[in-house]
């Protein structure tokens, strides 16, 4: 607990060197400092943070995080950035730990904040996330992105990769509208983290590729907070330019 009576809060920036489709993407440059340290700088100006750390399995990117004066921890090697996050928990006593992607430096921390708040807000949930609406059906036919539809509480029913809801034949075509794309950042009962990372994979989880659907296979509700948008993730080169082009335009 802090001062305030509130569980801390712990938030892992989880960055590999090994990224398929982009290697060493943690240590590119975006306007003069490497991509996980304009990463940090929006982390560190979370409110609700507590503490804010990069896991790591590179020295190098170890490195680059503490000379711009930020924490950061040696991991072992993990198989997702969950699971990478879960080693560092497991030596803080954090009570909520947020997963705040490392390629994301576009990310509003205030969104962050709002996601622990949903969190503290819904004691029935186990994990919170973010999504949100679709502009047009094409964005939701897409598998690469990932749909969310949730109950009338704001607690996930579902996520995939297919366009749901399904379309009943006769019906108004706009499903799209009651469904939220889903944004991969999570904020985490830290009870919940240890238990998600125990259990095995699930058959839901395999058949989607989609890690979230292991909470829910096992009865845990998942939160999830309707934001406008979301920011542009760096999963490529060509990610890279655009989001310095970003960079650059809001001065």
């Amino acid at each position: 607990m802090d001062s305030s009576g509130k569980e801390r809060v712990l938030v892992v920036v989880p960055a590999r060197w090994g990224s398929s489709r982009f290697p060493g993407k943690a240590l590119a440059d975006l306007q003069g400092r490497p991509l996980v340290v304009r990463v940090m700088e929006n982390a560190v100006r979370m409110v609700t943070a507590d503490r804010v750390v990069t896991a790591t399995d590179d020295e190098r990117i170890a490195a680059a995080v503490r000379a711009a004066g930020f924490e950061a921890e040696l991991t072992g090697t993990h198989p997702t950035g969950t699971d990478r996050i879960g080693e560092v928990a497991g030596r803080d006593p954090a009570g909520i730990v947020v997963n705040l992607q490392g390629d994301e430096p576009l990310l509003d921390p205030a969104v962050a904040d709002r996601l622990v708040e949903a969190l503290r807000g819904d004691p029935a949930a186990g994990a919170a996330t973010c999504g949100h609406p679709f502009a047009d059906p094409g964005a939701w036919r897409d598998p690469n992105q990932v749909k969310v539809v949730c109950d009338g509480a704001g607690r996930a029913l579902y996520f995939s990769r297919a366009p749901i809801p399904g379309i009943f034949p006769g019906s108004a075509p706009a499903a799209f509208a009651h469904a939220l794309r889903h944004i991969g950042i999570y904020a985490f009962r830290r009870a919940v983290l240890e238990r998600f990372l125990a259990l095995a994979r699930t058959p839901l989880e395999q058949t989607e590729g989609l890690e979230q659907l292991r909470l829910l296979e096992h009865g845990v509700a998942i939160r999830v907070l309707t934001v406008a948008g979301a920011a542009l993730g760096v999963d490529t080169p060509a990610d890279l330019e655009e989001v310095r082009r970003r960079w650059r335009d809001r001065g």
